[in-house]
């Protein structure tokens, strides 16, 4: 079914060639026509058919050519008459010139334009209106003529169309396989973000969507590639293979270190890579009618023995990070608690120096000089010990036992403490 729908679209049509033939068929037939008498008619009716039918066919072509052209002016009008009648001329042209089977095979292959990117009206009647993100390559013969497009766009004789080329920016990306200098293979993929070179200084372009370079047109026209295959790849298709390439020449001057681990600080190596590529694309000199926009690297994909290397290390150097910290963490803790606990052990001797304080006070001399002289032996053996001053800094919790043991002291040889009880007394 398919193959017999597909024969139908591509049968061949008369144009204007049928037309022809149609009326010269109408003609004959009038012509043995005859009354209810049985008279015929002859030439006078077929005269007044022909007369008909031409005013018909001509009356239709001035109808629909004022849909035919873009413009809706008189010359507008005329245009779309030209453009209705060089359809069918065409077709008969076609027709008439169509090659025998021998012929087709003798014929080289040419670069066929699909279809479906332009308006089938550029291949009937040889004119239509492009999208405003196309420009058409035309050429004449294997000569590069002009740059037309967006918009309306009329085929002279004998022009056809080369390419058809997006003027919106384009994205590619491509898979990439290297190797560092140390051997380590890599996967990772390549992108480029590039557009037809525009022209700044062309102010008819101003007013256009997507502006353009008329010279880039004509060097992306003839930029084209065949593989071991033979198929052909456009414009579009050449910078992936050819960042692709740079890209695996660059990661092999480096070590599989030098790209991972890197000072923070530092530029990232795989940043200076695209620069690298970016600047090489740019200066290929058939690639000066492509405005290259990015040339990016994407994330580095080591061997699955590589990265559980790579794990274990990181695990390794964070836990001996976790340990320090930890390590730091429990000493502060002890510090501050002996810290606190010599802050406790000072105010209760503060508070005993104040009861004996009021010891004194009441008379009881005795039991009173008896707690002065021990608690004097305790606070120069805590003075004389390390532990406070590696355990409070600036020796501070030191300095506060020192001073009260000089307090209690200046207490015992205080002479206006009652006979018996000043500083002549002896320790016990």
């Amino acid at each position: 079914m398919s193959k017999k729908k597909k024969n139908k679209r591509q049968r061949p049509e008369l144009g204007l060639l049928g037309f022809i033939l149609a009326a010269f068929g109408l003609a004959v037939i009038a012509y043995f026509l005859a009354d209810r008498r049985g008279h015929p008619y002859g030439a006078t009716l077929s005269l007044i058919w022909l007369y008909v039918t031409g005013v018909a066919f001509t009356l239709g072509v001035l109808f629909f050519a004022q849909f035919a052209a873009p413009m809706r002016s008189r010359l507008g009008w005329w245009e779309g008459v030209r453009l209705i009648m060089r359809h069918y001329t065409g077709l008969t042209t076609q027709f008439v010139r169509q090659p025998r089977p021998d012929d087709k095979k003798r014929q080289p292959s040419a670069a066929v334009v699909p279809r479906t990117d332009i308006p089938t009206s550029l291949f009937t009647m040889r004119a239509g209106i492009v999208r405003s993100y196309q420009a058409l390559a035309i050429t004449k013969g294997n000569s590069f003529i002009r740059a037309a497009g967006p918009g309306f766009v009329d085929l002279y004789d004998k022009e056809e169309i080369r390419q058809v080329i997006d003027l919106r920016v384009q994205l590619r990306q491509q898979p990439v396989h290297a190797s560092t200098r140390d051997g380590i293979p890599l996967e990772t993929s390549v992108t480029v973000i590039f557009q037809v070179k525009q022209d700044a200084e062309d102010r008819s372009q101003a007013q256009l969507l997507f502006p353009f370079d008329k010279e880039a047109i004509f060097l992306i026209s003839y930029l084209q590639s065949v593989n071991m295959e033979g198929t052909s790849y456009g414009w579009a298709e050449q910078l992936t293979p050819r960042a692709a390439a740079l890209l695996t020449r660059e990661l092999a001057q480096y070590n599989l270190d030098a790209l991972i681990h890197y000072p923070s600080t530092a530029v990232s190596p795989l940043q200076e890579i695209n620069r690298r590529i970016l600047e090489n694309l740019q200066g290929q000199p058939d690639l000066r009618g492509i405005h290259i926009i990015a040339a990016k690297a994407g994330s580095l994909k080591l061997p699955e023995a590589i990265q559980e290397q790579n794990i274990a290390t990181w695990q390794a150097e964070w836990q001996r990070k976790m340990e320090i910290e930890k390590a730091t963490v429990d000493a502060e803790v002890i510090r501050r608690m002996k810290q606190a606990r010599a802050r406790a052990q000072i105010e209760i001797i503060e508070t005993i120096i104040q009861n004996l304080e009021a010891m004194r006070q009441e008379g009881e001399s005795e039991l009173y000089q008896v707690i002065i002289l021990r608690l004097i032996d305790a606070l120069e053996e805590a003075v004389a010990a390390d532990s406070p001053r590696a355990l409070v800094p600036h020796r501070i919790m030191a300095g506060l036992l020192a001073d009260a043991s000089a307090q209690m002291q200046a207490r015992l040889d205080d002479p206006l403490l009652p006979s018996g009880q000043g500083g002549g007394g002896s320790r016990p």
